[in-house]
């Protein structure tokens, strides 16, 4: 039993560690916090994926946009980081290593949090921007999300992205 304690301790350490350690990589920085920023949008609003509409696709836009402030692009890739945190804390795995239910547990922890309330608005309103995107975007490309949400955008449609 002491055994399993200290091996779960030492795992848990490790892992938060290894999240703290390669979060300021350049590898981390590039690929991990938007593998877990679409798989959490894909949690908190399934019927995007459904619908075709790539969530991650606009959020990555919104990341690399000059209009959007680098405090909220800081913010959704801290966001990342608390919610490993968390995720470490409760289960000792990492959110994406989660099961689908444990993954809900831990958003309806965070949630009770301030930080954790506005990232969760945060991602859900840039996924709702991406459901009402024109297809120029990208990532509404059969703009199926407006037909299911029945709504009509305005004429004349873009003829290039403004993101």
């Amino acid at each position: 039993m002491t055994f399993n304690m200290r091996r779960n301790f030492f795992k848990q350490s490790f892992l938060g560690g290894a999240v703290l350690l390669f979060y300021g990589s350049s590898l981390f920085g590039a690929v991990e916090p938007l593998k877990t920023l679409a798989l959490v949008q894909e949690d908190l609003f399934p019927k995007a994926k459904e619908l075709e509409v790539d969530t991650a696709s606009y959020l990555l836009l919104i990341l690399e946009h000059s209009r959007v402030s680098s405090a909220k692009k800081e913010f959704l890739r801290n966001g990342v980081q608390w919610l490993h945190e968390e995720s470490l804390k409760l289960y000792g795995k990492l959110y994406y290593n989660l099961s689908q239910q444990k993954r809900q547990d831990v958003l309806q922890e965070i949630s009770e949090y301030s930080w954790g309330e506005f990232w969760i608005e945060s991602l859900l309103t840039y996924s709702m921007e991406a459901l009402y995107s024109d297809a120029v975007y990208g990532v509404n490309k059969k703009d199926a999300a407006q037909k299911w949400l029945g709504f009509h955008s305005g004429e004349p449609h873009p003829k290039r992205a403004y993101l």
